[in-house]
């Protein structure tokens, strides 16, 4: 893992997300390494050439940026989310802890914040997750197959740590989210999922289909090749045919509601999503 401290000259940026909003990423890469990762297509811009989970940027400076840039009323109301192209909850946190400070920060202020990360590591910030008045933690699990989670996300926490973290929190009256992205053909079972999720306390559930054209489909196919041959061809077609693609996620749609409704949990569904540019004829 190649490890530098870089400085920032802003800690908000404006992120693409529908509602708009401010993004802190208080990393730069992310040591989970996690194979289907749009954010690896930031390499685009800064200029990194290694291979995406293999190195980690600390922006060290950050914290003494994002208290200067709190105090201006540019920013009031404006909802911020923490880990947008980077897990904020890294191993790297629990050296550096950049996010636990950031949080701190934030906690002073109104805005509402939102979290997203696949570590546990979070409970260790309860503390000051409590004192916010308007915070949601998004944790990702896609799948409970911890086989599957191994190659495709293989430095990140285990899943069962995960629901026990999102656990954890919601026993806290800390609200968490379930992010099931992607769903995956064969491994994400949504009943099994949300049974899981409904023990740990779940209010909300959000899933997106795969998006792989940020370059990411190389190391999915690479596992699938070496470790699951007998679906490699039907993985491929379902996520590079336009048919194939759409019937999938028809279904899955309706898989994922029939498992929030038994489940009493709701799920927000963003299927298809940030495909038109790959079935679009050039």
């Amino acid at each position: 893992m190649i490890i530098q401290e870089i400085t920032c000259t802003s800690a908000l940026s404006r992120c693409g997300f529908p509602g708009g909003g401010l993004a802190i990423n208080p990393y730069a890469g992310c040591s989970h390494a996690c194979v289907y990762c749009f954010a690896r297509s930031v390499k685009r811009f800064s200029g990194h050439k290694k291979e995406w989970g293999t190195f980690v940027d600390i922006q060290k400076n950050i914290v003494e940026v994002l208290i200067k840039q709190m105090k201006s009323s540019i920013w009031k109301g404006e909802h911020i989310y923490i880990g947008t192209v980077t897990d904020p909850y890294q191993p790297l946190e629990l050296t550096y802890s950049l996010t636990r400070k950031i949080l701190t920060i934030l906690s002073t202020y109104d805005n509402p914040v939102s979290i997203f990360t696949k570590s546990d590591s979070i409970i260790r910030d309860c503390d000051i997750l409590k004192k916010m008045k308007r915070v949601h933690v998004n944790i990702t699990v896609t799948t409970l197959d911890e086989k599957w989670k191994k190659h495709v996300e293989p430095n990140s926490p285990s899943i069962a740590k995960r629901i026990e973290a999102m656990n954890i929190l919601s026993r806290e009256g800390i609200p968490v989210i379930a992010v099931v992205s992607p769903y995956w053909p064969v491994f994400t079972d949504p009943d099994a999922l949300f049974c899981a999720f409904k023990e740990a306390g779940i209010g909300e559930v959000m899933s997106e289909s795969l998006n792989v054209v940020s370059g990411n489909w190389a190391g999915i196919e690479n596992i699938l090749k070496e470790h699951y041959s007998d679906i490699f061809e039907m993985m491929h077609t379902l996520f590079f045919n336009k048919t194939s693609f759409s019937q999938f996620y028809h279904r899955a749609r309706g898989d994922i509601e029939r498992a929030a409704q038994k489940y009493d949990i709701p799920v927000t569904a963003y299927f298809g999503m940030g495909y038109a540019k790959k079935f679009t004829k050039k």
